[in-house]
């Protein structure tokens, strides 16, 4: 939003040469010639303009002024062109990350590294400070397998990340630890719904993929949170909100290929990490 310009007087030359000769009259009643051919009204018109135009120039950002604030940045003014061109160049500089410092500003540079150098865009970063620090990458193309191309763009990552740090900062960039969950439901319909069962069916399942998902998932449907659990509880509210399901009869959640987490009350990812893609399986009654 454009900060809005305040008016800082917007008073003109007659308001002011009235204003001026009226002070005149009452502060000397005795100086009875005050015509514009006294010497002294003179030097007020002069002083009246004078104010007005510093008045004017007081409302006025010059395209001069653009410049010096856009070379307070770095941004060396090229005199004679839009000013509009340094201040865009300026504001760029302002949005960029140069610096990893903060978990933010590592965050910030890694999306901004992964669209320049990598082979396919990161979706989301998350960041644990400590020694070394830890730096999790998700990859949509990385969730059915890690191919050499993605060890690459890791690779590239840090690279990046070792070029903006402090000195003795360490980092460990890795894919994000995803635990593949298997949900199976028993659920039954509800008498008096006319949907499909087919269809009830695929709601379902959609709205159990979508809520577990890494990139869409979670409460805020920004994606699953990091090292957050999945609990049979989770599942239970999901599914009898789905219209035309009146309970949920039977819920089984495992770890994939895991018989140890065999119908487990909540399984919890790896630290950092998130419920990768799912597909449930659903039977209605």
């Amino acid at each position: 939003m454009p900060i809005q310009i305040p008016t800082l007087d917007d008073r003109n030359y007659d308001q002011l040469y009235k204003e001026t000769a009226s002070v005149i009259a009452r502060y000397f009643p005795d100086y009875a010639d005050i015509g514009p051919a006294d010497p002294a009204m003179a030097l007020d018109e002069l002083f009246c303009y004078l104010f007005d135009m510093a008045a004017y120039q007081l409302n006025r950002i010059t395209p001069d002024t653009r410049h010096n604030f856009a070379s307070l940045l770095g941004i060396a003014p090229v005199y004679g062109r839009p000013p509009e061109e340094s201040l865009q160049l300026a504001l760029s500089k302002l949005s960029r990350t140069d610096r990893a410092i903060t978990p933010g500003d590592i965050a910030a540079i890694v999306r901004q590294s992964s669209a320049a150098c990598c082979s396919e865009p990161v979706e989301r970063v998350f960041v644990r400070p400590g020694r070394p620090v830890r730096v999790y990458v998700l990859q949509k193309g990385a969730f059915k397998a890690v191919t050499a191309r993605h060890r690459e763009d890791l690779r590239r990552i840090y690279a990046c990340l070792r070029g903006c740090s402090p000195i003795g900062t360490r980092f460990l960039v890795e894919h994000t630890p995803c635990l593949q969950v298997d949900v199976s439901a028993e659920v039954v319909k509800r008498r008096d719904s006319t949907i499909n069962g087919d269809t009830l069916s695929k709601a379902i399942q959609t709205k159990i993929a979508t809520f577990l998902s890494p990139l869409e998932g979670g409460d805020a449907g920004t994606g699953w949170e990091h090292g957050r659990a999945v609990t049979r509880g989770d599942l239970y509210g999901l599914i009898e909100g789905v219209p035309g399901v009146d309970h949920v009869k039977s819920l089984q959640i495992k770890a994939a290929n895991d018989v140890a987490y065999s119908n487990a009350d909540r399984l919890t990812p790896p630290e950092g990490g998130l419920i990768g893609p799912t597909s449930p399986s659903v039977t209605l009654r």
